[in-house]
Order: structure tokens, then sequence, then C-alpha cells
């Protein structure tokens, strides 16, 4: 396990002037500025793919730092040298004065939950994942990405050269559900016959999970006392996932049709179909 203290604690920072108090609402900050013993710490465990793999671990983990930076907080991190060490990582994380602890990904989720009933005094953040059993110190942060989906899939048959239009063949139902209806309502309105076929590649090439965000909110929520562990839905209508932005070489009228749609499936004015 490689084990990384860090100290982000700005003087003047935006939100706060000075380190968050803990779940024990210990002292924030020295008068210079400084963290103080009792601050606020937040926490991150990553298993073998690390704080930098492009996905969900490094959003999470931009996350953890930008709102320790704007809330002047205390952060570590730790890596599991084995997945099946990141128990332990947890664990040793949580007996290292952490105030919360940012755990990923549905393989993990019980690692979670064990940490969180050996540790009822620390927070924990479960992103993409639920827990089995619920408990009163650990959040899960879910993301729908149906409607997201579905813009993708018609983003996807109005792109396509072959009138087929390609979706990850390890998305889950949701998505995949939702990215077929995308293509059923672009066959719709443009009397086309693109049909959604299985490839290789990954869901996240298409709809992005805003994870950082999910996790600078509940951070801050439990800085002010305002911990919950009601699962955090992010959807499209509050920001919480969405497509990548379309190519450059994207027509006018195909971004002016996803504004529309976007702007409908957000006021509900617009009902995808069912898929197939």
């Amino acid at each position: 396990m490689h084990l990384r203290d860090l100290v982000i604690c700005v003087a003047g920072a935006a939100v706060l002037s000075g380190c968050a108090s803990g779940p024990q609402g210990a002292s924030g900050a020295a008068s210079d500025g400084s963290p103080t013993p009792g601050a606020f710490k937040a926490c991150m465990a990553a298993d073998s793919a690390g704080f930098a793999d492009g996905a969900e671990n490094q959003a999470a983990y931009e996350g953890m730092l930008q709102a320790a930076t704007e809330l002047n907080l205390l952060v570590s991190q730790a890596q599991a040298d084995d997945d099946a060490d990141y128990a332990s990582t947890v664990n040793d994380l949580a007996e290292g004065g952490c105030s919360l602890i940012v755990t990923v990904g549905d393989a993990h989720a019980g690692d979670a939950q064990t940490a969180a009933q050996a540790h009822p005094g620390v927070f924990f953040l479960l992103v993409d994942a639920q827990a089995e059993t619920p408990q009163t110190n650990l959040k899960p942060l879910l993301f729908d990405t149906a409607d997201a989906a579905f813009l993708a899939g018609y983003v996807a048959a109005a792109q396509t050269s072959n009138d087929r239009a390609a979706v990850a063949s390890d998305a889950d139902d949701v998505y995949r559900n939702g990215f077929t209806a995308g293509v059923d309502y672009y066959n719709q309105a443009k009397g086309t016959n693109v049909t959604a076929s299985d490839t290789d590649g990954a869901v996240s090439d298409s709809v992005r999970k805003v994870v950082d965000a999910a996790v600078i909110t509940t951070i801050g929520e439990a800085t002010r006392g305002q911990f919950t562990s009601a699962p955090y839905f992010g959807t499209l209508k509050d920001g919480g996932v969405d497509i990548v932005p379309l190519p450059d070489d994207a027509s006018d009228e195909l971004q002016a049709e996803v504004a529309q749609l976007r702007a409908g499936l957000i006021d509900g004015s617009i009902t995808p179909p069912a898929a197939g």
C-alpha cells in the first residue's frame, strides 16, 4: 500500500477561511491558516487502477482535491498494491485519522460497507455502487445514465456511415436501453433504419458521469454537518451525467437537435420510446 498525506489548507480560500472541522467538531485552522490537529481530513483509497486512470478513480480524486482546496482541508490518499488489499487499505486510512474516505466501484462496495461498520465515526463515499446494507455513515454516489445515453444514441445514429450505431458490449442495461432508444428516436424523426450494434469499447466514450462534482458537493455537506446516507443520484437534469462534447465538425443542425432534445428530456416534454 502506498500512503501519502497532503496538506491543502489555503488561507482565505474561496469558500471558507480556515480548515473545516471534523465530524466530532474539532477545531479548524490556526491563525496563520495552517491546519490544526483534528481538522477535517478527506481521504481516498484507490485500487490497482490508481488515481490517474482516466476514469472514475481520477474524477473522484480530482473532486476530493478541489474540495480540499476550496474548504481548506487536510487530505490523504492510499493505493492498494493489489486489489485484494483494498479492504486493508481503506481500514488503514480509517485508523489514520481520516474524517471521510472516498471509495470507488462495485467491486469494492463490500469493503466500503465493512469499513463503515467498523468505523462509525468516519464518513464514507461509495462512488458508482450501492452497498448491500445501508449504513448511516456511508453514502452511495449513483448516476442515472438513461437520458444521457439516449442523447448519445441519437448522436451516434446521426453520425454513422454504415447504418450501425456502436454501443459498448460491456454497457449495463440502463445505458444500453437508453442508447438504443436514442437510435430509435432518430429513426422515427429521420425515416432511417440505423441499428444499435455491440462493439468493444468503454461506455465513457460517449457519456460522462460527473463524479468530481458529486464528490465536491458531498464533502462540503460533510464538513458542514449535513452528511446523510441517502444516495446521491446524478441525472441529466441536475448535471450529474452528460454526453461528451460533440466533435468540432458536428453540423449546426445536429448541435441544435441535441440541444432541443436535452431541453425536452430535462423538462419532460420528450419521453424516450421503449428501446427496440
